[in-house]
């Protein structure tokens, strides 16, 4: 195992070093008497490791481990604010490029690719706060909070799209109802002038017009199942090449008509591993086929870092009721992810590897389920193979650094520990 660097003391300034890099670059910074710009930062970081309930449990715990006592009410009132949110959002931006930088982008390889940024974006619920006002007359139930995420599948780096607002009468935003409430600006996620931006989004996100005018006005393209419904005609032979190794599985690849003037790209994809089959619809019409489809099969990794936030981060409730608040909780879910998994990087780098993950890998291999629980074999052919990797932060990793990110024992101790957790 390599020696931990050495201006790192102890865990917690080798997890928060990245946050405090980018900090003087960060926009509306301010300096506030009660709680710093920085330190609120990093508490709602905290909040999110932390397994406290409530945010009172939280902060007196903060306290406990020899912290600053802070105060619940200043704690609360940052929450709520808009220029705090604009810092952290501010921050969590600065982190995609510091991220693009030093995670391994399993697209690379794929030069087809290489003027596209790779997004997979959904909706992602959570209790509502207790505080959150009951509709009705006579009070009904509380509306779930929606948050709206994208994960860029180059380096997995979590964003925030939007707030899920539902119109009046509804419990839900539908995912048509954000994209088109998001500016072109939100949506490219400050991609250059020239580059293309593609996201891989669930059935729900289906407007064809909407579709067109992103793609031509704005470089933005999609990809998504399509509907059983969906009435669109082909309008061409199958432009599949059946010669073409990595292209197993993909039975069609037609263009299609659809009733409103607009032409899309169907896709037909059998999953060999368990004859699950896939018809998706985009309007990429340069792409290899294969490529498409490798795509969408990586939007599940949204899913698996939802899995990451609500079952083993335990954000299951709103902080809080204001908008500011649920969007600021938002983004910290985002800083927390994507500093867990610079932190992972830095243990690798130093030479460390989850052994029990990885054999619980080699056993999990041949008793692999899919959804439905049909049992799936091993992948195969190219699509299949194409992108292996974790897909999320294990729970034995987050337990160790909620262990360890207030102990003031030298790094190095630290790492020894993780190195016995993950049976190195």
């Amino acid at each position: 195992m390599a020696n931990p660097q050495h201006h790192h003391d102890t865990i917690n300034s080798l997890f928060f070093n990245d946050l405090i890099e980018i900090y003087p670059s960060s926009e509306r910074a301010y300096h506030c008497t009660s709680i710093s710009d920085l330190d609120f930062a990093k508490l709602g970081i905290l909040r999110c490791i932390s397994h406290a309930k409530t945010g009172q449990e939280f902060l007196q715990h903060h306290a406990d481990q020899g912290e600053a006592d802070i105060d619940p009410g200043h704690f609360f009132k940052a929450l709520k604010s808009p220029r705090r949110l604009a810092n952290i959002t501010s921050l969590n931006a600065l982190l995609l490029p510091v991220m693009r930088r030093r995670c391994d982008d399993p697209f690379a390889r794929f030069g087809e690719l290489d003027d596209f940024d790779i997004y997979a974006a959904d909706g992602h619920y959570q209790h509502a706060a207790t505080h959150d006002p009951k509709p009705g007359k006579d009070g009904g139930k509380t509306i779930a909070t929606g948050h709206f995420f994208r994960l860029d599948l180059r380096c997995h780096h979590l964003g925030y799209i939007a707030l899920g607002e539902p119109d009046a009468g509804k419990k839900k935003s539908h995912d048509i109802t954000v994209i088109k409430r998001s500016t072109p600006e939100t949506l490219r996620n400050g991609a250059g002038k020239g580059r293309k931006v593609i996201y891989a989004w669930d059935k729900a996100c289906i407007d064809y017009h909407l579709w067109h005018r992103l793609k031509h006005n704005s470089g933005i393209y999609f990809i998504t199942i399509e509907k059983s419904n969906s009435a669109a005609e082909v309008c061409s032979r199958n432009l599949i090449d059946p010669v073409d190794p990595r292209n197993e599985g993909i039975s069609g690849d037609h263009l299609v008509g659809t009733s409103n003037g607009v032409q899309l790209r169907r896709i037909t994809y059998t999953d060999p591993r368990d004859g699950t089959h896939y018809t998706y619809l985009t309007n990429e019409m340069t792409l290899p086929a294969h490529q498409l489809v490798i795509i969408y099969k990586c939007r599940w990794d949204i899913e698996k870092v939802f899995n990451e936030l609500k079952g083993k981060m335990e954000e299951r409730k709103s902080w809080a009721s204001g908008s500011e608040a649920k969007r600021a909780h938002g983004q910290f879910e985002c800083l927390a992810h994507n500093l867990l998994l610079l932190a992972e990087r830095e243990m690798k780098e130093l030479g460390l590897e989850d052994e029990v993950e990885r054999k619980k890998g080699i056993r999990r291999g041949g008793t692999r389920r899919n959804r439905e629980g049909k049992p799936m074999a091993q992948a195969t052919n190219f699509i299949g193979r194409a992108v292996i990797r974790a897909t999320q932060r294990t729970v034995r990793f987050i337990r160790w650094l909620r262990a360890h990110i207030y102990s003031e024992a030298p790094l190095s101790v630290s790492v020894a520990r993780l190195a016995a957790v993950w049976g190195c």
